[in-house]
């Protein structure tokens, strides 16, 4: 997993209209859509474009959930990747410490 996944399924977009809206006007915004959708159709066609619709949101929740995974799984890993470069760079300063401490040593016992 890269780079490339990260950016192709980031969870917030760069330029969104929904990232925009809060949750109470996107559920206005669907429950206008579904009223203006419904005024011209017969019941048997209300009944068709529901049904189609839920199809595909049920397509998207299996493609949410996925991209979600991906990006729980990338970030778990960039996670891991940051600890260890911590961990070493913990270490090397530990060993510059320890460096400075024994030339400190050296310098006090040369001024004796």
């Amino acid at each position: 997993m890269g780079c490339n996944l990260l950016e192709k399924y980031k969870e917030v977009p760069d330029d969104s209209l929904f990232y925009d809206l809060s949750p109470e006007e996107i559920t206005l915004l669907f429950y206008l859509l579904g009223i203006a959708l419904s005024q011209p159709l017969t019941v048997d066609e209300i009944s068709l474009l529901a049904n189609g619709l839920f199809e595909t949101a049920q397509v998207m929740f299996v493609i949410a959930a996925q991209r979600s995974l991906v990006n729980d799984a990338i970030s778990e890993q960039q996670d891991k990747e940051e600890k260890k470069s911590t961990e070493k760079l913990e270490l090397e300063v530990k060993k510059l410490q320890d460096k400075i401490e024994n030339l400190q040593k050296q310098i006090n016992e040369w001024k004796r």
